[in-house]
């Protein structure tokens, strides 16, 4: 599996179909939507008609982040949109087992997703159900912000708690992630990489991507 999964969040989206063209080009598998509904944070952006026209043009998979008040509504319509991952908010104080058996009764991997602020531990009790756990590196609802450096020690801490128990959850990481420390991210037990303004700034997407998976690749745990 590519570990890169592209953002879509902070492109211009007069120049979206040009920038999945070369993602797909360059080796590309998911790219991540970032769902937000304008309650859980400021921000709206995708619904799931989104992935029903990405679909139409690419072959891409589609990692769903809920960023929304109400997950337990929303993850059926973006599983029957297209999504083939879907993750959601610890921080919603819904009744999270019942949302991962939901997510995967569908077929899907299910994830839960850590604000910076959260105790990691919180996701502790959840680990043997789910697939991967994403932890931002800044506070959600808008793109472009600058990494949080805390975030390294966070990985490690539930890298080193999810090797103890012999589990495969899988750690992805989504904020301001770049060539510089997405080596530090995979060393300290990182799996998956969001990666978006660094990406869509980029001019040359081939090298971009080039550069970072050669960067996570020559990292040493």
């Amino acid at each position: 599996m590519n570990p890169i999964f592209p953002s879509i969040l902070s492109t211009n989206f007069f120049d979206l179909e040009s920038r999945l063209s070369a993602f797909a080009s360059n080796g590309i598998e998911y790219i991540h939507l970032d769902v937000m509904d304008g309650h859980f944070v400021d921000n709206i952006s995708f619904g799931p008609s989104a992935i029903k026209a990405l679909k139409s043009k690419f072959d891409f998979k589609i990692d769903t982040h809920l960023m929304v008040d109400n997950p337990e509504k929303m993850i059926p319509k973006y599983i029957e949109a297209g999504s083939e991952w879907v993750s959601f908010h610890i921080e919603t104080q819904k009744d999270h087992a019942a949302l991962i058996q939901m997510i995967h009764s569908h077929g899907c991997q299910a994830g839960i997703v850590l604000n910076p602020d959260a105790d990691v531990e919180r996701v502790f009790p959840l680990l043997p159900d789910l697939d991967y756990v994403l932890l931002m590196s800044v506070f959600p609802g808008y793109g472009g912000q600058k990494f949080i450096e805390a975030t390294v020690d966070r990985v490690g801490l539930l890298k080193g708690h999810i090797d103890e128990r012999g589990l495969d959850c899988m750690i992805q990481v989504d904020g301001g992630v770049n060539a510089d420390n997405a080596p530090r991210l995979k060393a300290a037990g990182a799996d998956l990489f969001v990666i978006g303004t660094f990406l869509y700034n980029s001019n040359d997407i081939e090298n971009t991507i080039n550069i970072v998976l050669n960067q996570i690749n020559g990292a040493k745990r």
